[in-house]
C-alpha cells in the first residue's frame, strides 16, 4: 500500500535538526486532528491516523467516492508499506518510522535529510533569487541578506526603512520579527536567542505587499515538473490564514493581470530548471514558492517570486488538489484551517455553519456550502475546511 502521513510537526523538526525531537503541546494536538487532512489530497492509498474515525465523519465521505482506507499505529508494524508520502521529511520522523517497523529503503538516509534541511533554510532563497537574477531581465527585489551577530543586526535595523528578520528554518508564517523600533530590547531578546539556537538570521525589506501567491511544483527525484497556482492570505504578522480555492486557468489570469503573463512563464521556466538541478536529486514530493505582488516606490506592482520556499508538502497545495477534485471548475470558495482555544467553541461553529450553508454535493462535487475536512467533536480545536 501507499501511506500517507501528516505530521505538521515538521518545520519545527527541521529547526531542532537530530533524532528524539518532542512537539509543542500545540503542534502535536494539530497533528492529531488533522491527521485526516491526507483523504483529501492521496491518490487511492491508506492514511496513517492515531485513533479510527467516528462513524458522522466517515459519513460524509460517502458523496466523494474516496477510495482511501486508514492504519492506525497498532496496526502499522507488519504493513505491506510500498510507498510513503509524509508532509515533510526529517530526522526525527525517519527514526520513529524505523521503530514503527517502516523498511528502511523507503526512507531518506541520513544524509538526504540532512541536505533537505539545508535546503529548507532561508538563505537558499537567496540563492533562488540570486539565479532568476542572472537570467532573468527583470527588477527583481533586492536579495536577503545574512546576519551573524547582534552588530550587524542592530546595524541592519538601524537603517531608515522598516525591515523584517527571519529565523534559518521556521515555516507558514512563523519565525518573522518586524521591525517597526529599531534595535530595542525586544528584538535584542529574540535576535539573541535565534542566534544561539540557529546561528544566523535573514533580514529583508518590508514590501508593500497587495496579495500573496505560490507556485507549486513536484519532483520525483529526477526532474521536476510545475503543479499549480495557489493563492492565499495571511494576517498582518504573516502568519497563514486561508487559500482561495479556484480553477489553475483562474488563478493564472489573476495573477497575470496584475504583474504580466511574461514574467510569470519566464520565471516558472527558471524555477523548473534550476529545482530540477538543485533539488531533485536530494528530494521526492510536492513543494512550493511563496511569491507576493507588491508595489514599488513609484507604484509599480511587480513580482517578488522567492519569498521562500516550503520543501514539503504545504497548504497551498492542498488546495490545489481541493479545487481540482472536488469543486467544478467555475466555482470558488476557500479553504482553510482554524483554531479555537476554548473547547466547545469550534464544535458549536461548526453546527451552526452546517445550519445556515448546508454541503450540497453532486457527482463527487462540492457545489456549494460548508464541508469539514476532518472530524469536529465538542472537545476539538483545530479543523480543516472548505466553504463556498
Amino acid at each position: 500500500m501507499n501511506l500517507y502521513l501528516f505530521n505538521p510537526e515538521n518545520d519545527l523538526a527541521i529547526a531542532f535538526g537530530g533524532e528524539n525531537y518532542t512537539p509543542p503541546p500545540a503542534a502535536q494536538l494539530i497533528g492529531k486532528e488533522l491527521s485526516a487532512l491526507p483523504l483529501w489530497y492521496a491518490d487511492d492509498s491508506t492514511i496513517y491516523i492515531p485513533d479510527k474515525l467516528p462513524s458522522d465523519f466517515l459519513h460524509t465521505l460517502v458523496p466523494f467516492n474516496l477510495k482511501i482506507s486508514t492504519v492506525t499505529p497498532d496496526r502499522l508494524d507488519g504493513a505491506q508499506v510500498k510507498q510513503i508520502h509524509v508532509w515533510g521529511w526529517n530526522r526525527d520522523l525517519i527514526k520513529r518510522l524505523r521503530l514503527a517497523g517502516i523498511d528502511k529503503t523507503l526512507l531518506p538516509s541520513a544524509r538526504q535529510c540532512d541536505t533537505i534541511r539545508e535546503l529548507s533554510h532561508r538563505k537558499f532563497s537567496a540563492e533562488i533569487g540570486k539565479y532568476l537574477r542572472n537570467r532573468i531581465d527583470y527588477p527583481f527585489p533586492e536579495l536577503p541578506v545574512e546576519l551573524h551577530t547582534a552588530d550587524e543586526i542592530r546595524s541592519f535595523t538601524e537603517q531608515s526603512d522598516r525591515k523584517i528578520l527571519k529565523a534559518p528554518w521556521s515555516g507558514s508564517g512563523r519565525g518573522l520579527y518586524w521591525n517597526l523600533y529599531g534595535y530595542d530590547t525586544a528584538l535584542a531578546q529574540w535576535s539573541n536567542g535565534v542566534l544561539q539556537k540557529q546561528g544566523m538570521l535573514m533580514g529583508e525589506p518590508v514590501y508593500d505587499k497587495i496579495s500573496d501567491w505560490a507556485m507549486e511544483f513536484h519532483s520525483d527525484g529526477f526532474e521536476v515538473k510545475f503543479a499549480g497556482y495557489s493563492s492565499f492570505l495571511t494576517d498582518r504578522h504573516g502568519a497563514y490564514k486561508e487559500n482561495r480555492l479556484a480553477s489553475d486557468a483562474v488563478l493564472e489570469l489573476q495573477l497575470t493581470h496584475a504583474v504580466g503573463l511574461e514574467i510569470i512563464t519566464a520565471v516558472k521556466k527558471s524555477l523548473i530548471d534550476f529545482f530540477t538541478e538543485r533539488i531533485a536529486p536530494y528530494y521526492t514530493g510536492y513543494f512550493g514558492v511563496d511569491m507576493m505582488a507588491y508595489r514599488d516606490k513609484r507604484g509599480n506592482t511587480l513580482l517578488h517570486p522567492f519569498v521562500e520556499l516550503n520543501l514539503r508538502m504545504n497548504m497551498g497545495m492542498v488546495a490545489r488538489k481541493l479545487a481540482d477534485r472536488f469543486l467544478p471548475p467555475e466555482t470558488e470558495g476557500r479553504y482553510r484551517v482554524d483554531y479555537y482555544p476554548k473547547p466547545g467553541e469550534l464544535h458549536n461553529d461548526h453546527i451552526a455553519r452546517l445550519k445556515t450553508n448546508p454541503p450540497r454535493i453532486t457527482d463527487g462535487k462540492l457545489l456549494r456550502g460548508y464541508l469539514a475536512l476532518t472530524p469536529v467533536s465538542p472537545h476539538s480545536r483545530y479543523r480543516a475546511s472548505i466553504e463556498i
